[in-house]
């Protein structure tokens, strides 16, 4: 008799390593993915060696390979370098840290593994055999073993734990993408970055950052981030309690308080010009953690529902480490199931959650260290 998949809800860092684990295990799983297989996920990311080395075997990739497959600079033969000095707070970047492309590395990940894209979770339902899947458009899976890795706003999480808090911490930020010219970007960009694909300046209480999503011959993507501490409950940059939806309402003073900065060096005059952000798609971004407890974690285990990854122990955009702690989990998760079966993953929560713990506290310290504490700041671009 064929072994059932693992249902595996979300196809993104977490729940793509978790299935490529479990396929080099030899264990069947089936992702279900609410986006369609369009283009996205355009942008760059930090990995840690710590996450991304023990990946390697089972890619059946060198180090210099996978690098050169997934940086951001990687078509022109970069490995996605970052110099930690040009960082505000370099936090857990290294000489081993780099930048890559998520895109390009989730596409990496997805080889040889079953995703069913445009299948939303709306709801998971008790049945005498175990748990049944509703999906949108009215499929009905049953699962033994369904594992939810479907981020912050998860809507498995919801569906089991409605109550479960979203932490909104008190910071503002503001984030947009930009295509620049080959030009353009030798001109202004290249001089102050040298090799890095991230630079920051601190400017008063915010911190400014330019990052490469990806370089081409002729074009370089680049993402743009402005973020510092709320000044009070009425800040009007600040609205924690804005809808998903309301992301792209952009305040106006948003731009008067850029519009303010004077005396920026190049590249950050360049992109942080008020007009050109207006041409911009700008998000405004809200700082957010979640750890579910662990005894709600043992209940659905015991239910066959189990998580990983920000849909259980989600770290602020900025700070946080949530792409290298998504590969860890489910390097781990995949080893506990190929070992032990499902049986085992609540021996493995009571392994990883002090962990898990942890993460969550260190990436609301990071930011602060990141926004305050002068005296943890690097060699970086400092105006006054």
């Amino acid at each position: 008799m064929a072994q059932p998949p693992v249902h595996i809800i979300g196809a993104g860092i977490d729940g793509l390593t978790l299935a490529r684990c479990l396929l080099k295990h030899g264990v069947p799983a089936v992702l279900y993915e609410r986006m369609s297989p369009a283009s996205r996920h355009s942008y760059g990311i930090t990995l840690h060696a710590s996450s991304y080395r023990p990946l390697l075997d089972i890619l059946g990739l060198d180090e210099r390979t996978f690098r050169r497959r997934v940086a951001v600079d990687g078509f022109l033969g970069g490995s996605g370098a970052i110099n930690p000095m040009l960082l505000a707070y370099p936090g857990e970047v290294g000489p081993t840290s780099f930048r890559a492309h998520r895109e390009k590395f989730e596409k990496l990940l997805r080889e040889g593994l079953d995703v069913r894209w445009e299948h939303t979770l709306e709801k998971v339902e008790d049945t005498s055999s175990g748990r049944l899947l509703c999906l949108r458009g009215g499929q009905r899976l049953e699962s033994a073993c369904t594992i939810g890795v479907d981020g912050p706003h998860s809507n498995t999480r919801k569906s089991l734990l409605p109550e479960t808090p979203l932490k909104v911490l008190p910071y503002v930020a503001f984030n947009g993408k930009r295509l620049v010219s080959r030009a353009l970007f030798d001109k202004l960009y290249a001089p102050a970055m040298e090799s890095s694909n991230v630079i920051e300046s601190r400017v008063r209480d915010a911190v400014l950052n330019i990052s490469v999503n990806e370089q081409q011959a002729d074009i370089v993507s680049v993402s743009w981030i402005y973020s510092r501490r709320a000044k009070s409950p009425t800040d009007p940059l600040h609205k924690p309690n804005r809808p998903v939806s309301g992301a792209t309402d952009i305040p106006e003073e948003f731009f008067d308080e850029v519009g303010a900065l004077q005396g920026l060096p190049q590249p950050f005059r360049e992109v942080f010009d008020v007009e050109k952000l207006k041409s911009d798609r700008v998000l405004h971004w809200l700082m957010r953690t979640v750890l579910v407890s662990h005894q709600e974690l043992d209940a659905l285990a015991e239910k066959g529902v189990y998580f990983m990854g920000d849909a259980v122990h989600a770290e602020p955009i900025l700070g946080g480490e949530g792409a290298n702690n998504a590969i860890t989990d489910g390097i781990q998760l995949a080893n506990c199931i190929s070992n032990s079966g499902r049986k085992g993953i609540s021996a493995w929560y009571r392994l990883r959650y002090n962990e898990w713990q942890n993460i969550v506290s260190r990436s609301e310290e990071a930011i602060g260290k990141m926004h305050l504490d002068q005296s943890l700041v690097g060699s970086v671009v400092s105006h006054t």
